[in-house]
């Protein structure tokens, strides 16, 4: 699994100019697993080179909150000073945000429509079992639960 983007990439972006570069990459891997995790298949082979935007996008975002806010704080007063970290709705982390899992999911072409088989193991009704209709026509239902049917 590779990284979707560079530390030249962040550092290109405001906020990252001075930041360590070692800690940039850790948060780089993360990160990117995390949006490679979210999209799987669709994202297993893909690169820095060929990252879809969007995707890079959501990166710097996910990047920065983990570069300025790594112990993931929501707030912190000291004195008469305060800083509130945005959470929308959650504690600031790395973790993909609901808005940002619909963009790369989105980009990735990883729609939310989907199929399921459902088997339903219901008990046959008692009225189910005669055969026979109440007009005395052959019951196609029995014919299918009792597996005497076409």
């Amino acid at each position: 699994m590779s990284a979707l983007v560079t530390i030249e990439f962040l550092q290109a972006r405001p906020g990252f100019a001075g930041a360590d570069e070692t800690t940039l990459q850790g948060t780089i891997d993360d990160a990117s697993a995390l949006v490679i995790l979210e999209c799987a298949p669709y994202l297993d082979d893909t690169t820095d080179a060929d990252c879809p935007a969007a995707i890079a996008a959501v990166l710097v975002s996910m990047c920065r909150r983990g570069t300025r806010n790594p112990s993931g704080n929501a707030q912190e007063t000291l004195g008469d000073y305060s800083y509130s970290a945005g959470t929308e709705g959650g504690v600031p982390s790395i973790y993909l945000t609901a808005r940002e899992r619909r963009i790369v999911r989105r980009a990735a072409g990883k729609l939310g429509a989907n199929t399921t088989r459902l088997d339903g193991y219901l008990p046959v009704q008692r009225s189910e079992l005669t055969g026979v209709t109440a007009t005395g026509q052959p019951d196609a239902w029995h014919a299918v639960t009792a597996g005497t049917g076409d």
